[in-house]
């Protein structure tokens, strides 16, 4: 630990917390420091750094709100885990495709899958007649044995007939939907919001009821404007953020 004393530099006009705050942010970054890597105890940090303790708790503190640390009473400050990211706004990708991406492993377990007769607003929104089904798809995802997403779709079986056949384990929904319908996936609406979890995904998610989670309502369509897909998604925000690249011409 004895090159943290390098990453303050007196002559640098910056406060000597941001200072400290950036070093250790680097070396998070660049995966020097890991996910669990503990730190010394702040007494013999601030010595390390030659600085005062309420120097380093600014620091400390300030990348803790940006879940960069984490400190767990009794126990001492971590490196935490990072946050799988989505890039909303940017591009149509699915959550399993974002996070292959990044080389995050995840497991999928289907709770369900069975054709239905969709309620009314699912059906106004596919624009099916009385009578006609469609694939009701609940899935978990686990990363590391933990669930971190509830994933509720509701596909146009009228559009890729046979879907209901396919391992949704081991096979992603939108590559699925492209290959059976013949079809590329266009273009789609996402809405996102904090919400409180309900029992049911409480429960999945191994959460306290009323827990706040990342929600999302989507519906997706095909080539020629076809609705095809809907989605109900639960997302842990302790787990996951959503990034976007804007431009501002």
């Amino acid at each position: 630990m004895n090159e943290l004393i390098n990453i303050i530099n007196k002559n640098d006009p910056r406060p000597l917390y941001s200072q400290i705050a950036d070093g250790i942010r680097e070396k998070v970054s660049t995966k020097e420091w890991e996910k669990n890597h503990q730190l010394p105890a702040e007494e013999e940090l601030a010595k390390m750094l030659e600085v005062s303790r309420g120097t380093l708790r600014k620091a400390i503190s300030s990348l803790i709100k940006e879940g960069i640390l984490i400190q767990i009473q009794g126990k001492g400050t971590f490196v935490a885990e990072p946050k799988m990211s989505h890039p909303f706004g940017q591009e149509l990708i699915s959550f399993a495709e974002s996070m292959e991406r990044e080389g995050i492993k995840f497991e999928t377990k289907v709770i369900e899958k069975r054709l239905i007769q969709p309620k009314a607003s699912i059906r106004q929104k596919f624009s099916l007649k009385d009578g006609q089904s469609v694939l009701y798809l609940k899935r978990v995802r686990y990363i590391d044995n933990d669930p971190v997403i509830v994933l509720e779709n509701y596909i146009n079986v009228n559009l890729c007939e046979g879907i209901e056949q396919v391992d949704f384990e081991n096979t992603h929904l939108f590559a699925a939907i492209e290959k059976i319908s013949g079809r590329k996936i266009k273009f789609g609406f996402r809405q996102f919001e904090a919400r409180g979890l309900e029992e049911e995904q409480a429960l999945i998610l191994s959460l306290p009821k009323g827990t706040p989670v990342l929600y999302l309502d989507q519906i997706t369509y095909l080539e020629e404007s076809k609705p095809v897909e809907i989605s109900y998604v639960w997302l842990r925000s302790d787990k996951y953020s959503v990034a976007s690249f804007l431009q501002r011409d």
